[in-house]
């Protein structure tokens, strides 16, 4: 038929037709494609001279025409290597996101990689930083290709994959191990205003897993000698792997972190995914989940896993504004509805495994930062409801100079308190009765009144738990040792020691239970007891010795 005598639409479809057979008569090799380095490969020789148009461009969001048999979280990529994430699917557009910082505009062609988003995994990514791509960006040399690549749009595993939560996250600060315990697998939301101390706490819980899991006394004797360097030997083995999720952060602020694990080689065991607040608002959205893939990998190979997402209120920020481009319905401080769900699917990844889905665990801790200790906005309760627990920082703890400032009487732990052995508990809750007792007797005694000897005994009692709680930062505590500390507050040694008397000789203290005491041996002891009362005749041999080594101590 003569080209004079179609219509405007039989035109447009014969120049599209066109365009497809002559300009695109390729290999599909050389279809432009993102680097087979940061994502998986799913390669489909049928759809590879599929097109799509762009029809219109929204700051990083474009819509598209054609491109009939794409799917979600594939990446499609134009000519000139941009590339865009799929991410909806509508009657007639698909809704893409810009993976790259580049300027697209409508018409320009996009063209299907049958590619998926998603990573490279295998140890060589512990000590790196990389990008959600998967992409190394700390300056160091280029990954080894690997056969395992882990897709980032996992579904949560079954309950029938779940084991019983059994065993106590170790962080070595007393407040956490002993008041408000950790277990492997749980999921615990970090949350404070900002300036509280939560980036302190987290840098000291990556550095203090960089210690012996295992406790093992100083002493130096020689029977310990052999018994020490076999637990050596398997500690690389039981080492706590660290993916380290940081989500919109300022780029100098992902320099300073990096630099403060690198000084305390705690870089060795971490694995840093960082999407900079100059990076798309793509990157940003699917770190958390790349996150999760990575710490699958580890999981998947017996290994227990800490993952922290730094900082989870940033990521729904970002969700917020990719959805009001998208025109979706905003809904309670403009969220978009779905939040909670997106959140929910990623921290329900996290758990304790059995041995035949590999093993390991994972245990997550969210961070979000609240506005002037205000903890009942939308997000943050969303992130409570669905976590384990929480650990409340508090603005005015933090700058009174105690750390960590937790507010021991706001925070929670749900999980942790059944990994603990029946004289932790007891001796927990009677810690935490004796501290909220003597904030309320102290703000009592400042109206000038009189108070009883028994009052002034509690008064005294609660300053001496509050000496033991305070722990500088890149301090770390063994388990023995916190147990130890907090069950002399009940016994001879401190009744009647001054208030000030453990702020003078904690440091004495600690360093001769270290040295002199077994404290495997100890911990052994105190597990099968089911009385806080029968804690006390196994610490009354050590009162002799502190008595003296305390004795010489200068009064303040």
């Amino acid at each position: 038929m003569p080209k004079d005598n179609l219509t405007d639409a039989e035109k447009i479809i014969a120049e599209a037709t066109q365009l497809t057979t002559e300009n695109l008569k390729l290999p599909p090799q050389t279809i432009p494609a993102t680097p087979t380095d940061s994502v998986s490969t799913r390669a489909d020789s049928q759809t590879s001279f599929e097109v799509g148009y762009v029809t219109s461009t929204r700051n990083y969001l474009l819509l598209l025409n054609g491109l009939p048999t794409v799917r979600i979280n594939e990446i499609i990529a134009n000519k000139d290597g941009t590339r865009a994430l799929v991410t909806g699917l509508q009657e007639n557009l698909i809704e893409s996101l810009l993976l790259d910082d580049a300027i697209v505009a409508p018409n320009e062609q996009f063209f299907k990689t049958g590619k998926q988003l998603g990573v490279e995994v295998g140890d060589h990514l512990l000590s790196r930083v990389i990008n959600p791509l998967g992409l190394p960006i700390d300056g160091k040399m280029k990954f080894p290709t690997t056969n395992r690549t882990a897709e980032t749009n996992k579904i949560a595993t079954g309950i029938k994959s779940r084991q019983f939560i059994k065993t106590q996250f170790i962080t070595g600060i007393t407040t956490v191990d002993m008041l408000i315990p950790l277990a492997h697998g749980q999921r615990e939301l970090v949350m404070g205003a900002a300036r509280s101390g939560k980036t302190g706490f987290i840098i000291d819980l990556i550095v203090n897993q960089g210690k012996k899991s295992s406790v093992v006394s100083r002493q130096s004797s020689e029977s310990l000698k052999a018994d020490s360097e076999a637990s050596l030997k398997t500690e690389s083995s039981s080492q706590t792997i660290v993916i380290y999720a940081l989500i919109g952060k300022p780029l100098t602020e992902i320099r300073r972190l990096v630099d403060i694990l690198t000084v305390n080689h705690a870089l060795e065991y971490t694995c840093v995914i960082a999407a900079s607040s100059s990076d798309p608002a793509s990157m940003v959205l699917v770190t958390p989940a790349v996150a999760f893939s990575v710490a699958e990998y580890f999981q998947s190979k017996g290994r227990d896993v800490l993952l922290i997402l730094d900082d989870m209120g940033l990521h729904a920020k970002y969700y917020r504004e990719i959805s009001l481009l998208s025109n979706k319905a905003p809904g309670r401080e403009s969220y978009p509805g779905d939040i909670f769900s997106i959140h929910a699917a990623l921290v329900e990844r996290a758990g304790k495994f059995k041995s035949e889905y590999g093993g390991g665990s994972i245990t997550c801790l969210p961070v979000i930062e609240t506005p002037s200790n205000d903890y009942a906005s939308f997000i943050p309760t969303n992130l409570m409801a669905m976590t384990d627990g929480h650990l409340m920082f508090d603005y005015e703890i933090y700058h009174r100079g105690f750390r960590p400032a937790i507010n021991v009487a706001l925070s929670v732990s749900r999980v942790g308190r059944q990994t603990q052995s029946i004289v932790q508990k007891q001796l927990a809750d009677h810690v935490k009765s004796i501290l909220a007792q003597s904030k309320r007797l102290e703000t009592l005694s400042r109206f000038g009144s009189e108070v009883s000897e028994e009052t002034r005994q509690l008064l005294n009692q609660g300053t001496q738990i509050e000496s033991i709680l305070a722990q500088d930062n890149l301090v770390s505590m063994e388990l023995p040792v916190q147990i130890i500390l907090l069950g002399l507050i009940f016994t001879t040694f401190l009744t009647s020691k001054p208030a000030d008397f453990l702020e003078i000789n904690k440091s004495k203290i600690i360093e001769y239970l270290r040295t002199h005491v077994n404290l495997n041996d100890f911990l052994a002891k105190i597990t099968p007891l089911t009385d806080e009362k029968q804690l006390a005749p196994l610490l009354e041999p050590l009162i002799p010795q502190l008595e003296k080594l305390t004795a010489a101590s200068p009064e303040k």
